[in-house]
């Protein structure tokens, strides 16, 4: 299967102790940096015939892939595509590593999209991507069911990729 001809090569990353949204993030960037030539070996398979299907097929690459499992919050990690894969499960900020990379391999627009969704503080409680096509959000984020579902949220900050 096309996952598993990916090999780890990178450790996992782990954000350090009382980590802050800007932690994680900046762990996140990197993480993508370093998934990309991992990216770009997987990306052609999942070329679809328009952007848009493309998208979807990213995301259901991510879905199948990846078992989501929540990372505890004194232990968060950031991996790089190779180990993410190669672990079989991870959390959303696995999944924005895994659909960030997939994406820039494609010549995609992506951006990252933290949100809270905590009445009480603005600080971001979870983290997925977002393309625009068109002038059009679609929303990629493989913790919910469906394809461009957004998460309710109090809070957004979006972080743009180069």
């Amino acid at each position: 299967m096309l996952a598993t001809e990916i090999k780890p090569k990178n450790n996992t990353i782990f954000i350090k102790q009382y980590q802050t949204a800007k932690d994680i993030a900046g762990a996140i960037l990197k993480s993508i940096k370093d998934s990309k030539d991992d990216a770009l070996k997987i990306a052609p398979y999942l070329q679809g015939s328009t952007k848009v299907k493309t998208l979807k097929n990213i995301f259901m690459f991510a879905k199948n892939n990846i078992k989501y499992n929540k990372e505890s919050e004194d232990l968060q990690t950031a991996r790089s595509l190779g180990r993410i894969l190669s672990m079989k499960n991870g959390d959303c900020k696995h999944y924005t590593t895994t659909i960030a990379s997939l994406c820039g391999a494609l010549n995609l627009p992506v951006k990252l999209r933290l949100i809270s969704q905590n009445y009480f503080s603005n600080d971001p409680t979870h983290i997925y991507c977002v393309s625009t096509l068109n002038g059009k959000e679609y929303i990629i984020d493989p913790v919910l069911r469906n394809f461009d579902q957004e998460a309710t949220y109090t809070k957004k900050y979006d972080i743009k990729l180069k």
